[in-house]
């Protein structure tokens, strides 16, 4: 079994090295560690070569990371068997040490599986907007170990894949007719969408593939350190989820994300006119009469945030969380970036990639 690592960079020079060290470290060693230089003018093309790994330069590219990928992935994709491996690491990510070894010892034990991913924790940095991220992050792992791995979306910061699942992608782009022309593009990542991650692994899972995440695998990835970083990130995530449910429409492996899509544009509303009718009888003067209804919600509500982070991010940190207040800035901050990620996309408003 031959295993290939590609690493998408674009100006990663302060984060290439670790990332790289981490695929050299792995117990089950990739063969190729290729770093794929997208457009950068900084000093990671050198770095990576002095790190050890085999750098590829991008060509004309104007697709960011999707296009990149495709490059890369159209030069060694050719030389290898259906049953051999490509994962894909971004550049400010750190694989665990059993990353490798644990996906081939889970594709040698099911034949269907096409992709598999970690559970992935948040970096340091970033004061309070980075430490509401790892919580998040956190609480991710927690519906992971509910669901016993079982997914419908990778991490786009870690994930393998067999060739032969993506040669089925690859082929499926290219087939007009047969009921498969929702998956548009050519090559293995969809360079029309913003979160190429998550339409790839549409694509995988309606061409026949099985995705899952593995528990005991811990991938690391950076944060973003300001407000104005992350709202770029999550408009970016919300609007290509949005369009690439569109794309597919709904089907027995997109109706999960729908639900959860629609509940959210029902909540996010409701949300908003509770805080704004709180802050009306504050200012006004009218005050707040307790109910023991509301006061009941609110307690399960803490207790949810509390209990989701305890056993990856401990007790200090699980106490903070239940105190609502302390994250309702970030949450009332994410559900803001989703209503404008709706705009955008109404209103076809230009997309920012990076």
């Amino acid at each position: 079994m031959t295993t290939v690592a590609l690493i998408p960079a674009h100006n990663e020079e302060n984060s290439i090295v670790q990332t790289v060290k981490a695929l050299q470290e792995q117990s089950f060693a990739a063969d190729r560690i290729i770093v794929v230089a997208d457009n950068c003018t900084d000093g990671t093309v050198l770095a990576a070569r002095e790190a050890g790994a085999e750098v590829y330069e991008s060509q004309d590219n104007t697709e960011m990371k999707a296009g990149a990928l495709n490059q890369a992935l159209a030069l060694v994709l050719p030389g290898m068997a259906d049953t051999d491996l490509v994962t894909c690491v971004d550049a400010d990510t750190i694989v665990g040490a059993n990353y490798l070894s644990e996906a081939a010892r889970r594709f040698g034990l099911d034949p269907t599986l096409g992709g598999v991913s970690g559970t992935y924790q948040g970096r340091t940095g970033g004061r309070f907007v980075g430490w509401c991220q790892r919580n998040e992050f956190s609480r991710w792992g927690f519906d992971n170990r509910n669901q016993r791995g079982k997914t419908v979306i990778l991490s786009g910061a870690a994930s393998v894949f067999t060739v032969g699942a993506l040669r089925r992608v690859i082929a499926a782009r290219a087939e007009k007719t047969k009921g498969r022309g929702r998956l548009k593009g050519e090559g293995v990542y969809n360079t029309g969408t913003i979160t190429e991650d998550f339409e790839l692994s549409m694509a995988l899972l309606h061409t026949g593939s099985r995705i899952r995440n593995m528990l005991n695998v811990r991938i690391d990835t950076a944060i973003k350190p300001t407000w104005r970083e992350l709202h770029t990130q999550r408009l970016r995530w919300d609007r290509g989820i949005n369009e690439s449910l569109l794309m597919y429409g709904i089907t027995k492996h997109t109706h999960v994300v729908w639900r959860r899509r629609v509940l959210y544009s029902v909540y996010v509303p409701v949300s908003f006119m509770c805080l704004a009718l709180v802050g009306f009888r504050l200012v006004t003067g009218l005050g707040y009469q307790p109910n023991l209804f509301w006061i009941g919600i609110a307690a399960i509500m803490a207790f949810q945030k509390a209990a989701t982070i305890v056993r990856t991010r401990g007790a200090w940190n699980a106490i903070a969380a239940f105190l609502l207040l302390t994250e309702l800035p970030y949450d009332t901050f994410l559900q803001a970036t989703f209503v404008r990620s709706l705009a955008d996309g109404i209103t076809n408003r230009n997309k920012k990639w990076r």
